[in-house]
């Protein structure tokens, strides 16, 4: 008989397409690996295996469909999905620490695409007329949250409902103090969420703390940045750079700027230019931007295509200025497929096992 410490060590070293098999191997593994200690230690080591990059694509007849690809660290073709989920709406999907939401049929779904497993959330009450939501992960406490923002006047003040995955719980309200109207994707670091809106001062970064439930002071744009391409939000992409909160946006299509931010209470960000030559893309390939940075890297990644309309991908490095492609076999370039998001820190999750 295997010492229960011992086979929970063994269980944290194995993979979650594994461990999902183990579940029927006894009643005994089977109350371990669904234990919620046993969850919290698993999710607690995330952060010491591989991250990976998610890539979603959006189908391209019917704009409806996502497929997702999980790449490992170098890898130089791609052939087949991880998965692939169904969304009607035109809120993009987004991936946090290993499970992916989307909002189909006018609901929230969250899925993992190791397992392939799929939960509901509840409805958050009665349908409003503009909605927008965010996922959030509190690497504390282990939970995934979705930051839900409904109301039925263009001008009325957001209702802010938040829901912590995984445990019997509704929707809660909680206060708002600063209103605010959310304009880009939100992008969670370090227990933090933090997306770009409107307020009465002009656009802001918002920030909310997925573990408090609470809404941080806004941070101000960079000022060299809003004096270059002005206070549209449509300008910048927010991106993880070297674990901090990033602004990305794009002069030309192979001149970037970057304003990394360095203290939110003191507004203070610098700067990184980023010039994409010739020598780190093959002639053949054409550059439609910049999606994100390889997590705790300097190098960033690159959608591109070729003459055949083939994606591929482009990682960069800052630093030695040096490039390696990847190749995506069977996915093309099209209106609809040009829509590339790659969530750049992921990690598989026990969760939905």
């Amino acid at each position: 008989m295997i010492p229960e410490d011992l086979l929970v060590e063994i269980l944290l070293r194995l993979p979650v397409k594994t461990l999902a098999r183990c579940l029927c191997v006894s009643k005994h593994c089977y109350s371990i690996i669904r234990s919620r200690r046993f969850i919290n230690l698993y999710q607690s080591r995330s952060s010491t295996r591989e991250s990976r990059v998610m890539f979603a694509f959006r189908d391209v007849y019917t704009f409806l469909r996502w497929y997702f690809f999980s790449l490992p660290q170098a890898p130089s073709l791609v052939t087949n999905s991880t998965c692939c989920i169904d969304s009607t709406s035109f809120c993009m999907p987004v991936c946090v620490h290993g499970l992916i939401c989307v909002e189909h049929m006018f609901r929230l779904w969250i899925c993992n695409p190791v397992t392939g497993k799929v939960a509901l959330l509840p409805q958050p009450g009665p349908r409003k007329q503009f909605t927008t939501w965010y996922m959030g992960y509190d690497p504390i406490n282990y939970h995934y949250k979705v930051l839900f923002l409904s109301k039925n006047g263009l001008l009325e003040a957001y209702k802010v409902e938040v829901f912590t995955f995984g445990e019997e719980s509704s929707w809660k309200t909680i206060e708002d103090g600063n209103i605010h109207f959310p304009e880009t994707r939100g992008i969670c670091i370090h227990g933090v969420l933090y997306y770009g809106a409107h307020t009465g001062n002009g656009p802001k970064i918002v920030r909310f703390d997925v573990r408090t439930e609470k809404f941080g002071k806004f941070i101000e744009f960079p000022a060299e940045a809003c004096g270059i391409y002005g206070v549209c939000l449509g300008f910048y992409t927010l991106v993880a750079y070297q674990g901090k909160l990033a602004l990305l946006a794009t002069k030309t299509i192979s001149i970037y700027d970057l304003w990394v931010l360095e203290d939110a209470e003191k507004h203070a960000w610098s700067k990184v230019s980023i010039v994409i030559t010739r020598e780190m893309c093959s002639y053949e390939l054409i550059w439609p931007g910049v999606t994100g940075f390889v997590a705790g890297s300097d190098e960033f990644i690159v959608t591109a295509r070729d003459q055949h309309h083939e994606f591929h991908l482009v990682y960069v490095d800052l630093k030695t200025q040096r490039s390696r492609e990847v190749r995506f076999e069977g996915i093309r370039s099209s209106f609809g497929s040009s829509l590339v998001l790659a969530f750049t820190d992921y990690v598989e999750s026990i969760v939905l096992l």
